[in-house]
């Protein structure tokens, strides 16, 4: 087209550019003509400005099979800085990495107070100061509004105080959210139900690649879901029911395993131990209960895939999973794949930070050299 805004079709170059950047780890401009179709002046005029810029930098020389070895260039990480943080009811634990996702540094502390001070603080151990990082997103075990700056409620952190008073670059957002986020980096599937069971219960709704939170931010919360209860043994409820809290959890599994003559601790470990080491009523009663849990969320979002997580379901492992999905097989809802979570080690921490790069990326990417103020891009 002859017509049209030159600077916002650098702006798309720049953001093409950096997005090739990013997926093959390095390109030469001959390799960045082949994905994009720019002429040649214009790859090297677009690699040449984000040189200039900091939004990339040559990466060394790529032998050819014929001539001179080609120059290449990467995404220069150091343009941006972010943070994942999971802030439990004892402890917050960061990860820090720059915008190519390299991790920087990480530090856990066990405290709960003022989450500025302490998430501060935990930052500077890990290496840096909270104000140098460009997007901070926290997962906390509770309800968070749409827009990531408010908790609407958040009944396990009693123990915290100024998570409404947080610096502008932190965003806060639903910790089995975050694993959600986490968990699509493992799957072909784009559209599923993550059920999660730990200390209580929790699901995250991801829908054609994308975080469904709903209007009010309360989308998966599905603990205050009336539900009868399936099982004989330690029958919580009847058929008048209750909520979905009440049966899934540390505390109603543990006083399930005592109706069943197990041990009956209602910590997370005891409650995974006894899971890993059920015997068949009780693990059958188990996953009743957590099929029960799912089949709203089957029958209402049609999703391919169910996603079991969280530290139970974890212990409960393959056993658990088989039951629930012959459960689900029973009933008359379509066909669903149900899969134990792919992620492994602190999943909320690694869907923060992923979530936060996610973010920082595409406000980088967008504004291209455009938006590196200070900097020499002409």
């Amino acid at each position: 087209m002859s017509s049209g805004n030159p600077t916002v079709f650098r702006t798309l170059n720049e953001r093409a550019a950096l997005t090739l950047l990013l997926e093959h780890g390095g390109l030469t401009r001959a390799e960045l003509e082949l994905h994009t179709g720019l002429s040649k002046a214009s790859a090297a005029e677009v690699l040449r400005r984000l040189e200039n810029s900091g939004l990339a930098r040559k990466a060394g020389l790529k032998p050819g099979n014929a001539g001179p070895a080609a120059q290449m260039w990467q995404l220069d990480g150091s343009a941006a800085r972010v943070a994942g943080v999971d802030l439990t009811t004892s402890s917050i634990e960061v990860s820090v990495a720059d915008l190519t996702g390299r991790v920087l540094g990480t530090h856990r502390t066990e405290a709960t107070g003022d989450a500025r001070r302490l998430l501060a603080e935990t930052v500077r151990a890990a290496g840096f100061e909270l104000d140098e990082l460009d997007q901070v997103v926290v997962g906390v075990p509770g309800v968070v509004e749409a827009d990531g700056r408010r908790l609407r409620q958040a009944v396990q952190l009693s123990g915290w105080s100024g998570l409404d008073d947080l610096p502008g670059n932190v965003r806060l957002e639903n910790d089995v959210n975050l694993v959600a986020i986490r968990e699509l980096q493992e799957h072909d599937d784009s559209s599923f139900v993550l059920f999660w069971v730990g200390g209580g219960v929790g699901a995250g709704v991801v829908l054609d690649g994308a975080l469904w939170r709903g209007v009010t931010g309360r989308g998966g919360e599905v603990g205050s879901v009336i539900v009868p209860d399936p099982v004989t043994t330690g029958r919580r409820y009847g058929q008048d029911g209750g909520p979905l809290g009440a049966l899934l959890g540390a505390e109603p599994l543990a006083a399930l395993a005592q109706a069943h003559g197990l041990p009956g601790d209602p910590t997370l470990t005891a409650v995974s131990r006894t899971l890993a080491e059920a015997p068949q009523g009780f693990l059958d009663d188990a996953a009743a209960r957590v099929a029960l849990g799912v089949t709203a969320a089957i029958g209402v979002l049609d999703p391919g895939l169910v996603v079991l997580a969280g530290p139970l379901c974890v212990a409960g492992g393959e056993p658990l999973r088989a039951r629930v999905a012959d459960r689900l097989a029973s009933t008359p809802l379509v066909p669903v794949t149900v899969a134990l979570s792919a992620v492994c080690g602190n999943a909320v921490l690694g869907g923060a930070l992923s979530y936060a790069l996610d973010l920082t990326r595409e406000r980088v990417f967008q504004a291209g050299t455009a938006g590196r103020t200070g900097e020499s891009n002409p």
